[in-house]
């Protein structure tokens, strides 16, 4: 407990013990709710790479205690709870299960299957307990629940309206029975849907134990006041910021069609305690599964905020008080029925966040974050075992490209994207190969990947994977490969990366970042994730740090000269030359460094540096 804690506490007549004691059990409650999806789910993606969220909301429903989970989840979950909520008012009883997935009823996308328990004690409704998981497969056209190729819901998969699935303790087995009847890998899936339940269960029963032990009355006091605190410090790390309005503007690669470096603008106006942001300008909704839903555009708005406030601040209901965002419907931000939001999470979410902080660098330099990979280089692969018959299929985050650089760090690699922020995991090449058919031939850090600065952005990664029994269809969703994470307070840009297909003969067809294809026998999938940007002036990061660097493999010597302005030797463990980098610091210098880079669009640099005479290049490929 801090020492800000401990006064609030005693200031406003609570005792500061039970404060502090209260707040750790919420939290350690939904970490056992993390812990309990994670040993118990049957797909990789839910066991191994983690894309789910779990959290604790009270009966109106306010967040309460979330997981370390994904930030597009825990910012906008309370909106399709509500949704449950009201569905179902006067219907709610002791032991129902309610799910929902459906990106219209304030969903995240169709992928995010949201499984809710209302907790009751002595008659009365206290809490909600309530996972959102990603599921491997939710009935699409194609093998995939992001599917950006989807022209309206109806090609994206199964939409589930708030639906009770437990009523006052009982399956209803024929609903369960309904949903399932419409997914490949129907007992993978119904594996994972168990976990979930197993999940808000033990949630249930770990609230109802905290009541036990307190009093209904007096954990509900509690609630008001932890929410309340959050509320208070979030309205005063706002007000630290200067008031104004601040714009920016950035670029969608394309609309999953025919239509290249979408718009998506915002306008951030700080008053006082409040922000408010606004996506009006932002280009139209595409005709494929690339849109934001209702849901994305408000997580993806307050996502910023929630990382530029002190971390000892429980994020809260209190914190989103002080938030709002709107993006006007039929936008690419917010998408109007029956557009396809297959991507919604990532896509055009990522970017909306990136250009929140671009806008917020004049105004908080000090806390804002370069850009971020957006989904680079996540593949979603699938096929047929020909060893058993089966279908077999797994979202890949392996080669997921690298954070954003900070004031006070460089960017992480495995990043993922900004929707997620290191959230979801990589498997094990060793779990990767024994689990699917196929033999990883390369995964390693790219070098020069990165933006660079006084912190580096958090490098890409080349992924090389190989299908060793038939063929091995793959499905790609994501951002930035023309459009690269951006710089600022004088950092540079990532590299954009990107993603191709190599025949035995060497041939080789590049793909845009969304797209369908298959890889036959005997060819592999390439793929490089761009790095994030730089934070800072490159010029001065500590020569020491960019000499290490350049030994680890991470910067080539020339982006140490041309940016860093370090000069070394040709040696494995290069030596500086201190007079020559004197020498060259002195003209960067003079040089200067913009607030932000880059300013215009179509900036990425991977894909001209790396296609030669001969390549083919498909743009949003189906079924190439």
């Amino acid at each position: 407990m801090t020492t800000d804690q401990s006064a609030v506490a005693a200031d406003a007549g609570y005792d500061p013990i039970t404060f502090s004691v209260m707040l750790s059990r919420f939290n350690e409650i939904v970490n056992e709710m993390t812990l309990t999806l994670e040993y118990t789910a049957w797909t990789s993606i839910l066991a191994l790479a983690h894309d789910y969220s779990c959290a604790i909301y009270d009966a109106e429903p306010r967040q309460v205690a979330m997981a370390d989970a994904l930030p597009i989840h825990t910012t906008s979950m309370h909106l399709v709870l509500a949704e449950i909520a009201t569905t179902f008012e006067g219907a709610v009883n002791e032991g129902d299960v309610f799910m929902c997935n459906a990106p219209y009823r304030a969903n995240t996308h169709v992928g995010d299957v949201v499984t809710a328990e209302p907790v009751f004690v002595d008659g009365e409704h206290l809490f909600w307990s309530v996972t959102k998981g990603h599921q491997l497969d939710i009935g699409a056209f194609i093998p995939s629940s992001v599917v950006a190729a989807a022209k309206d819901v109806w090609q994206e998969g199964l939409h589930i309206p708030p639906l009770k699935i437990h009523d006052r303790g009982e399956p209803r087995e024929d609903v369960i029975d309904l949903y399932l009847s419409n997914l490949r890998y129907r007992d993978l899936l119904h594996g994972d849907l168990l976990a979930q339940l197993g999940s808000i269960g033990k949630g249930r029963t770990r609230l109802q134990e905290l009541v036990a032990d307190y009093g209904a009355d007096e954990v509900m006091r509690y609630v008001d006041h932890i929410i309340d605190y959050s509320d208070r410090r979030m309205g005063e790390e706002l007000a630290s910021i200067p008031d104004g309005t601040y714009t920016a503007e950035g670029w969608v690669d394309s609309d999953g069609a025919e239509a290249v470096d979408v718009p998506v603008k915002v306008a951030v106006t700080i008053s006082g305690d409040h922000a408010s942001i606004d996506f009006s300008g932002s280009g139209p909704q595409s005709p494929s599964g690339l849109n934001g839903t209702y849901a994305t555009s408000q997580g993806a708005g307050a996502i910023p905020f929630m990382y530029y406030i002190d971390p000892d601040i429980p994020h809260n209901h209190g914190c989103l008080r002080h938030l709002d965002s709107y993006a006007p419907e039929g936008t690419i931000c917010n998408a109007k029925y029956p557009a396809a939001t297959s991507c919604a999470t990532i896509f055009p979410s990522d970017l909306m966040q990136d250009v929140v902080n671009k806008a917020m660098a004049p105004a908080a330099p000090d806390r804002v974050v370069a850009g971020g990979a957006r989904a680079s280089n996540l593949p979603a692969i699938s096929g047929i075992d020909e060893r058993t018959g089966e279908a077999w299929g797994a979202l890949l985050f392996n080669g997921a490209g690298g954070g954003g650089a900070s004031r006070g760090a460089d960017g992480w690699p495995i990043f993922a994207t900004p929707a997620a922020m290191a959230g979801q995991k990589s498997l094990a090449i060793e779990q990767l190969e024994l689990l699917y058919p196929v033999v990883v031939r390369q995964m390693e850090v790219e070098r020069d990947s990165m933006g660079v600065g006084v912190h580096l952005g958090g490098p890409g990664v080349r992924l090389d994977i190989e299908p060793t029994r038939g063929a091995m269809e793959v499905v790609t969703f994501g951002d930035g490969q023309d459009n690269p994470p951006y710089g600022v307070v004088g950092g540079t840009m990532g590299i954009g990366g990107g993603q191709y297909v190599e025949a035995a003969d060497g041939t080789r067809r590049f793909v845009s970042a969304n797209g369908y294809y298959r890889v036959a026998a005997g060819e592999r999938r390439v793929g490089v994730s761009t790095g994030g940007g730089g934070y800072g002036d490159p010029a001065t990061r500590p020569v020491e740090r960019v000499r290490r660097d350049v030994r680890d493999g991470i910067v080539s010597r020339r982006t140490a000269h041309d940016l860093h302005g370090v000069v070394l030797s040709d040696d494995w463990d290069p030596v500086v030359d201190e007079q020559a980098t004197a020498a060259r610091r002195a003209e960067l210098a003079a040089a200067g460094r913009p607030l932000v880079e880059p300013s215009a669009p179509r900036a990425a640099t991977w894909l001209a540096e790396t296609m030669r005479d001969g390549d083919a290049y498909l743009l949003n490929p189906v079924g190439a």
